[in-house]
């Protein structure tokens, strides 16, 4: 029998007790984790929202842009944005007390913002621009269309341009930023005395005073007018003034000794055209005979502007056979021109209609009997057709007396700002 101490004894009763606690406190906590689980399962599966679903509803402002066509309305194109009906009779209603309809110009632009909710669309804004420096609009406003009117606060300015004539006018006035407008009217002012196509010479030099209007940021808005003008043409010099004499309807441009530059007729109603075809005995293009060529042939760009050579009033426009688009004016002391091959008419051209000299009255196409885009233009005298390009045009009017005396103060004060104007560049 082996003997075995106390102290042994007593080590191993302590092993055997802390077996014990530690089996006890195992299964107490298993318990309550089991607990724990289920009272957090139950806690989520009670928090979990209950999915309500909703319509989508889409809701978004259009803005939509339209430039007026030839023959278009403005409710027409109101009816383009897919407008009801109702809407647009208000709008056209509204807006008719701020502006005539009737008188908006090809290529006005138009706006038009719409809401569209649920592929409905109501309008919330119209927008007519009529010219570059006003607003007409329609809005919206607690269910009722409001019309207004914004016009820009425009600021003028005088400017002097002078340059030195390399490839073209064209090209050399447009290197300094030379307004559109004030060239085409620069080389209309001239069209009676020089042929732009023979006449120009590398080295020619141009002088152009005259205003324009610019907006608070200083951008520019519009051309005002041309108060004096010069070009240089080897050693002859030509300069004309802007001046009304007392009584007169029109504003003319004189020379530097009072003489009239306007002319009964231009030799060249079309700007930036290349004379294609001359006066005289020619193979005709299409008919591939010989025939006498009764006018003169100016090729350009379909769409270029077509001016009425002299004041007088429109006996013919429509259709003339090989002619294609025609039209005719008949001027005073027994001249006629005629125009042919156009694309359109200018707005407002009909029979018996009056026109002034420089009036835009067609456009450059290419109907009837025609290769290419180009303008035919014929002149008549007492019923026999001349050579536009030879005519002898009697001279414009001569300023006298008390007209002459005022014409020459106004040519001193203008002499004087250009000399100013000049001296600061």
């Amino acid at each position: 029998m082996t003997f075995i101490n106390r102290n042994q004894i007593i080590l191993l009763l302590s092993f055997i007790f802390l077996l014990g606690i530690s089996y006890i406190l195992s299964i107490s906590f298993g318990e309550n984790l089991a607990k724990e689980n289920k009272v957090s399962k139950k806690n989520i599966t009670d928090e979990v929202p209950i999915h309500i679903e909703k319509k989508l509803e889409i809701d978004f402002t259009l803005v939509q842009k339209y430039y007026l066509e030839e023959g278009e309305t403005f409710t027409g194109a109101l009816k383009q944005a897919d407008l009801e009906d109702e809407e647009i009779n208000d709008v056209v209603n509204i807006i008719s007390k701020k502006i005539d309809l009737r008188k908006l110009k090809v290529g006005t632009l138009i706006e038009t913002y719409t809401k569209s909710i649920n592929d409905k669309k109501i309008i919330n804004e119209i927008i007519i621009y009529p010219d570059i420096e006003k607003k007409i609009y329609v809005k919206k406003i607690n269910n009722k269309f409001v019309a207004g009117e914004d016009k820009k606060k425009l600021f003028n300015k005088f400017k002097l341009y002078e340059v030195e004539i390399h490839n073209s006018i064209y090209e050399s006035l447009k290197k300094i930023d030379t307004p559109d407008e004030v060239i085409m009217e620069f080389v209309q002012l001239y069209s009676f005395d020089i042929d732009f196509q023979r006449d120009i010479r590398k080295g020619n030099k141009i002088k152009i005073f005259f205003d324009v209007y610019t907006d608070s940021q200083n951008n520019y808005i519009k051309f005002g007018k041309i108060y004096f003008s010069e070009i240089i043409l080897n050693d002859e010099t030509y300069e004309l003034y802007r001046f009304q004499s007392e009584g007169d309807e029109f504003v003319e441009y004189f020379n530097s000794d009072g003489k009239s530059a306007t002319k009964a007729l231009m030799k060249t109603p079309i700007n930036g055209a290349r004379l294609s075809s001359g006066f005289g005995m020619r193979k005709h293009p299409i008919l591939g005979y010989n025939k006498k060529h009764q006018g003169v042939d100016f090729a350009a760009p379909s769409g270029t502007p077509i001016m009425a050579a002299g004041t007088g009033y429109i006996e013919f426009v429509g259709n003339n056979g090989g002619a294609g688009k025609y039209i005719r004016i008949k001027h005073l002391n027994g001249y006629k021109t005629s125009y042919s091959h156009l694309s359109k008419y200018a707005s407002g051209i009909q029979k018996n209609v009056k026109v002034r000299q420089g009036q835009v009255i067609g456009y450059v196409g290419n109907t009837g009997l025609s290769t290419g885009p180009h303008l035919h233009y014929e002149v008549v005298f007492n019923g026999k057709r001349i050579n536009p390009m030879k005519m002898k045009l009697p001279s414009g009017k001569q300023l006298k007396d008390k007209s002459l005396e005022i014409f020459l103060a106004e040519k001193d004060r203008i002499n004087a700002e250009v000399s100013e104007l000049s001296s600061m560049n």
